[in-house]
């Protein structure tokens, strides 16, 4: 929208490249929207809040003091990941006065991953996107066992094998049970399920367990782009139906948690890096399906390891469809 341009672009310059590294995260080089991405962080959570607003500013901080690109810079690009690296530590890591030194370490590394990876894929015209926070989270968290003023949450996964995690699951968890129970009759319960699924499948890019977080970040979208965050809710939706047809667990569907890499594919190849079209609407489509299949694939992958997936089905969809969509005479970068 204009007016979200012109209050972006009156901004003193710090705040500006701030705020755009928040709305990057949803690909939205936006000063508004990314305030408000900010704000709905602080909603969900202060401890959240805060954790986002180091790693923005760590990260984009030391993009400036490394000399890399001044445009990439005001742009936002090195400040998204930095952003996610906050509140991912914080989620599943215990939460102790020296986590903070973790995430502004964490925090720089991703900007030299995202550097590093954008020199490797710049002939190929492929984003880094979210891989520096994917690789410089998954490396923080394995290296707690090293370090003894750290130590796993309890919301990080226990390492086991994918049998052992299903008989686990089988026993423990809500099945998604009767596609019927989703589909079958729209009762007042029904609907706050999938009220809640779709809401809390945008929230949880940012690790957000929040219905109103979600609704704000569609929110924030919208005002940079109508198209964006009609692909951003379609991927939540794909995120809620593919699992219930796949048989995936209820309780995690009602979490969002197999929403919100859909989200994130939809609006990169419907929305962002392909030209914007019915056909690519659709190609963004098969892409949302795909990804939350990829999610329990590598879910199982890394169970061994005991590693969460974060957004490395979106990133791994993304890049293959890109890849791809440069050999297709329909669709073109």
């Amino acid at each position: 929208m204009d007016w979200s341009l012109s209050i972006d672009k009156a901004l003193p310059r710090p705040l500006r490249v701030i705020l755009r590294g928040v709305g990057q995260v949803f690909f939205c080089c936006n000063a508004v929207t990314g305030l408000i991405f900010l704000i709905a962080l602080y909603v969900g959570g202060i401890t959240a809040g805060l954790a986002a607003t180091v790693g923005v500013i760590t990260s984009t901080a030391a993009a400036y003091v490394l000399g890399f690109s001044e445009d990439d810079i005001d742009a936002g690009l090195y400040g998204f990941n930095g952003t996610l690296v906050g509140p991912c530590l914080f989620l599943f890591l215990e939460n102790t006065p020296q986590l903070w030194l973790y995430v502004v370490l964490a925090s720089i590394l991703s900007t030299v991953v995202l550097a590093a990876l954008m020199r490797i894929l710049q002939p190929y015209n492929i984003p880094a996107s979210t891989s520096p926070f994917v690789l410089t989270c998954w490396m923080f968290m394995v290296a707690v066992f090293a370090f003894d003023s750290y130590s796993r949450g309890p919301i990080l996964p226990s390492a086991a094998t994918p049998t052992e995690i299903a008989d686990t699951a089988a026993v423990a968890v809500e099945s998604a049970g009767s596609i019927g129970a989703w589909f079958g009759s729209f009762t007042g319960e029904v609907i706050q399920d999938w009220y809640t699924a779709i809401t809390k499948g945008v929230a949880e890019v940012m690790f957000a367990d929040s219905v109103i977080v979600g609704i704000l970040f569609l929110i924030g979208i919208a005002i940079t782009s109508m198209r964006g965050a009609v692909m951003a809710f379609m991927g939540a939706v794909v995120g809620v139906v593919i699992p219930i047809l796949l048989g995936a667990d209820a309780g995690l569907i009602k979490m969002g948690l197999y929403g919100f890499n859909p989200v994130l594919t939809m609006m990169a190849v419907g929305w962002v890096f392909l030209k914007p079209s019915t056909g690519t609407a659709l190609l963004a489509l098969l892409a949302g399906i795909l990804t939350v299949v990829c999610h329990g694939a590598l879910a199982s992958f890394l169970a061994p390891i005991g590693l969460p997936t974060l957004t490395f089905p979106f990133v791994l969809v993304m890049w293959m469809f890109l890849f791809a969509a440069s050999k297709s005479k329909y669709w073109s970068n």
